[in-house]
């Protein structure tokens, strides 16, 4: 795995102000006990959406550069 070069966070605010990959839509902290940071592949609640653990919260479907992105962030995708 590559070692990280920001935080969930980071990359959450760099989605946020525009800068990330094409289709990652914005990303989520844990909201409940036990719940993982997530990447969003739409909008919406419900939209496609991958935890930092690899797994899939909703559907799946990540193109090279959103994962490149999301692995430089800690995510194992």
């Amino acid at each position: 795995m590559l070692p990280h070069t920001m935080t969930p966070s980071q990359a959450a605010n760099i989605v946020r102000r525009g800068q990330g990959p094409k289709g990652i839509h914005r990303i989520d902290s844990p909201r409940i006990p036990g719940e993982q940071w997530h990447a969003h592949l739409g909008p919406g609640e419900g939209s496609p959406a991958v935890n930092m653990d690899g797994t899939w919260k909703h559907d799946n479907g990540l193109t090279e550069k959103q994962r490149e992105f999301l692995r430089s962030a800690g995510w194992a995708v």
